[in-house]
Parts: structure tokens; C-alpha cells; sequence
């Protein structure tokens, strides 16, 4: 279970990457900004209503994300909010951008997300299947994952049983959330799981993940790893 420092922090790290101040965000929640920079420095606990006001404003951050750190590959895709609404219309219009190169935050997933509208969705699920690279096909399916679409399970899982380029990208994005390892150390666990640093840390972690209700892409990179961790283990 995280600290209140870190719950906060995480809160801290959502507006500061949507690019709302915490003056803007205190008119929204309706309280004072010196309480607000008390909650996310972890001097004061996070609350349900304060993480339903952000989600509202930044979207989806919950318990999920309040777990989950982001992934550790150099290129991680992170902007402010207007280049975010920026890229939510251009994905909206048939243009993927910047998710066509470079991984995206779980924070750029949420609010994309929260975001695209219909079309914007039915672009991702082209992505998915046709995306001139693997980056592009495996961002597609992590934000259609965080739109929790029933409909859109099968293929998320097709995506991730045959492209072995997203099953990877997926699988070390997982372990790079959970583990904060090096995103070469992440490849090659994703590759090997029997080559994890902290093995039995790292199946605690899974557990959870496989469990999630939301979020397929990684309740099933969860339930691969956890398969492939389970000789480990047991030596």
C-alpha cells in the first residue's frame, strides 16, 4: 500500500502533466489551494471526494492508478494539457501523432481516454489491427483498454496473443509500472520472467493486476506474467 506521500504525489504528478495549477484546480474542488498542496505533499490523507474531483478534471486516477507508477522507458510520452486536447482531436480525426513513436504515460492513457469521442475510438481499434508500428498498435490498446469498453475485449486480447511486438511492449510496460526496473531489464523480463530481480515481489504485484476489473490489457499481462513467474517460485 502506497504512503500518503506518494498517493499525494501521484495526485501532484496527474495535474502538473495535465497542465492545470493547483490555484485552477482549487476553484474546481472548491477548496483552498494550501489544503490542496497539503494533500498532495502527504500532510493531509487522500480522500475519496478529493481523488473523484481530480478524476473528474484530469480523468480516471483511483485506487488503480494511485498503485501504479509509470513506465520507465526514456521516451515516455508526457505533455501538458492543452497539447493533450491538442492530440485527443487529431486522434479523433484519423491522425495518431505523437502516439505513433513514443509510449505513452499512464496519465496520457487516462486522459486520452476520458477524452476521444466515438470516432477517436474507432480510429484506435483500426490502430490496433493496422498501425504502421508496434508503438502506435500497443499505445492504441492501452487507451482502448482504459476506456473499459466490454465490446472492446476480444480484440484487445487478440492484439496481445498475436502481435508479439505488443505482447512484449505490453508485457515490459507492466513490469516497468509495477517494478520501476530500467526499461531494458523490463524488455528482458517481459521476454524471460524467470529473470526477474525481485521475483516473488514482483508476483505480489501481478496478483493484484490479474484481478483488476477495468483494465484487460493488464489483467491479462498480469495473469501471462504470473503464469511464467510460477516455476520460478516454486524452486
Amino acid at each position: 500500500m502506497f504512503s500518503e506521500a506518494e498517493e499525494g504525489s501521484t495526485l501532484r504528478r496527474a495535474r502538473r502533466e495535465a497542465g492545470v495549477s493547483l490555484a485552477a484546480m482549487a476553484r474546481i474542488a472548491n477548496y483552498s489551494a494550501a489544503h490542496l498542496s497539503n494533500i498532495e505533499a502527504g500532510r493531509r490523507p487522500v480522500t475519496v471526494d478529493i481523488v473523484t474531483t481530480y478524476e473528474r478534471e484530469l480523468g480516471p486516477i483511483g485506487d488503480d492508478m494511485l498503485r501504479r507508477r509509470d513506465i520507465t522507458h526514456p521516451r515516455v510520452l508526457r505533455a501538458p494539457r492543452p497539447t493533450l486536447t491538442q492530440l485527443a482531436r487529431s486522434i479523433d480525426s484519423g491522425d495518431p501523432g505523437a502516439l505513433a513513436d513514443a509510449p505513452s504515460s499512464r496519465a496520457v492513457d487516462f486522459f486520452l481516454a476520458s477524452k476521444l469521442s466515438a470516432s477517436g475510438a474507432d480510429h484506435l481499434r483500426d490502430w490496433v489491427r493496422t498501425g504502421s508500428t508496434a508503438t502506435l498498435r500497443a499505445n492504441s490498446v492501452a487507451v482502448l483498454s482504459k476506456m473499459a469498453h466490454r465490446e472492446d475485449v476480444p480484440l484487445i486480447i487478440e492484439s496481445l496473443e498475436t502481435d508479439e511486438k505488443v505482447r512484449v511492449l505490453s508485457l515490459a510496460s507492466e513490469v516497468s509500472k509495477l517494478m520501476q526496473h530500467d526499461w531494458q531489464t523490463c524488455l528482458r523480463v517481459a521476454g524471460d520472467p524467470s529473470t526477474a530481480p525481485e521475483p516473488r515481489k514482483l508476483a505480489k504485484a501481478l496478483t493484484r493486476e490479474a484481478l483488476l476489473k477495468n483494465d484487460v490489457e493488464s489483467r491479462w499481462c498480469g495473469a501471462r506474467l504470473l503464469r511464467d513467474l510460477v516455476p520460478v517460485l516454486d524452486r
